[in-house]
C-alpha cells in the first residue's frame, strides 16, 4: 500500500515538473509602435505561422508567440513608418506572429514552415510561405503569393492577384479583378468577376479547373487541355474548337481569359 502511495506521489510530481518545463518552454513577447497612416510592414519567420489582421490606426501591434525561446532569434524594428519583424528558428522552435495594422498597410509576409493568413487589407502585399497555407480575406489590393506545398484560399477579394502553388489547390470565392493563378498538382477553382480589359491567365500541371464566371460575363476564352477535356455550360460564340480546345467569346469577349490544363479538365460555367 506504502509503495502504491509513493508511487502515485512520484507521479504527481513528475507530471507537475513536466508542467512546469511545458510553460517555461512558450515566452510571449508584444510590442506597439506609432505609425503613420500607409504604413510598411515586413516579417519573416523560418517555423510559424504569419497572422495579419486590421485594428485601430496610427499603430501597428506586433505579438509573438516563441517555443524554446532560448533556441529563436528574434527582432522587431522601426524605421519611420516601416516595420520588420525578424525570426529565425533553429530545430525544435518556431514563432507564430500576428500583427495588428491599419487598413492601408502595404505588407510582405513570408514563412518557411507555416501558414499565412491576412485579413481586411487595403494594400498592395506579397505571401510566401515554403510549406503551408495561404489564406486571404476581404483584402483590397494587388497581391503576388505564392507557395510550395499547400493550398491558397481567397474570398471576397477585390484587385489583382498573382498566385502560385506548386503542390496544392487554388480556390477564389467572390474574387473580383484579374487573376493569374498557377497550381503544378492541384485544381484551381474560381468564382467571381474578371474586370472588363483585363487579361487573366489560369494554368495547372496535374489537375482541373473549373471557373463560375458571376454578374453578365464578357469574356474572351481561349481554353487548352492536353490530355483533358473542355467545356462551356454558358453560351459561347466559337472561334476555334478541336479535341481539348475551345477558343471563343462569352458575350462581347471584353476581358480575356487563358487556361492551360495538362492531365485536368477546364468547365467554364
Amino acid at each position: 500500500m506504502k509503495k502504491a502511495i509513493v508511487a502515485v506521489l512520484l507521479t504527481l510530481v513528475l507530471l507537475g515538473t513536466l508542467s512546469l518545463v511545458a510553460c517555461a518552454a512558450k515566452e510571449t513577447r508584444m510590442k506597439t509602435f506609432s505609425v503613420g497612416s500607409s504604413p510598411v510592414l515586413d516579417v519573416t519567420v523560418g517555423n510559424g505561422n504569419v497572422s495579419l489582421i486590421v485594428g485601430a490606426e496610427g499603430e501597428i501591434t506586433v505579438t509573438a508567440e516563441l517555443t524554446r525561446p532560448e533556441r529563436v532569434e528574434y527582432e522587431v524594428s522601426q524605421d519611420g513608418d516601416s516595420i520588420t519583424v525578424h525570426a529565425k528558428t533553429r530545430s525544435g522552435s518556431r514563432v507564430d506572429v500576428t500583427v495588428t495594422v491599419p487598413r492601408y498597410t502595404e505588407f510582405r509576409l513570408r514563412t518557411g514552415n507555416g501558414n499565412v493568413d491576412a485579413v481586411d487589407v487595403r494594400a498592395p502585399g506579397r505571401v510566401n510561405s515554403g510549406n503551408g497555407s495561404i489564406m486571404l480575406e476581404r483584402v483590397r489590393g494587388n497581391v503576388v503569393g505564392s507557395v510550395g506545398n499547400g493550398n491558397i484560399t481567397v474570398s471576397d477579394v477585390v484587385g489583382s492577384f498573382n498566385l502560385i502553388t506548386g503542390n496544392g489547390n487554388i480556390t477564389l470565392r467572390e474574387a473580383t479583378g484579374s487573376f493569374k493563378l498557377n497550381v503544378g498538382n492541384g485544381d484551381i477553382t474560381f468564382q467571381g468577376e474578371l474586370t472588363l480589359g483585363s487579361v487573366n491567365t489560369f494554368g495547372a500541371g496535374n489537375g482541373d479547373v473549373t471557373v463560375k464566371l458571376a454578374g453578365s460575363p464578357s469574356v474572351a476564352l481561349d481554353l487548352e487541355s492536353e490530355e483533358g477535356k473542355v467545356k462551356s455550360d454558358l453560351p459561347v460564340t466559337v472561334r476555334e474548337m478541336a479535341e481539348g480546345r475551345l477558343v471563343g467569346d462569352i458575350g462581347n469577349g471584353e476581358a480575356a481569359l487563358t487556361i492551360h490544363a495538362g492531365t485536368g479538365n477546364i468547365t467554364i460555367k
